[in-house]
């Protein structure tokens, strides 16, 4: 449904979309040699933090192009949850989503 024929399938039925925020920035970890997500930052657990963001996809273009809003869902200020270039701030992931061109978000933490 995030190819722009599920997106134009979509907005027969919706003004907009919300997707998992992932669908639009995924992040990217490292694997060790045993196969296993490498802790990068040392903490004794392996979670977003241990990542950094990938380029965005075009989801956010694909869907505004069908006429679609984009309301990404969850966004959430804890470090474990936020991708290591954001450096522990939510405040930088949601610069990162807004400049993409999201509309809004979905968010634990108003």
């Amino acid at each position: 449904m995030t190819t722009p024929a599920g997106l134009a399938e979509i907005k027969t039925y919706a003004d907009g979309i919300g997707p998992w925020k992932r669908f639009i920035i995924s992040t990217k970890g490292s694997i060790g040699a045993d196969g296993k997500a490498v802790d990068m930052n040392g903490d004794g657990k392996v979670n977003d933090a241990d990542a950094t963001s990938t380029q965005a996809t075009s989801l956010v273009a694909d869907a505004h192009k069908a006429g679609l809003f984009v309301h990404p869902f969850t966004f959430r200020n804890e470090s474990r949850r936020l991708a290591a270039d954001y450096k522990g701030d939510a405040k930088n992931e949601y610069l990162a989503y807004y400049r993409v061109g999201v509309d809004g978000v979905f968010t634990d933490f108003t």
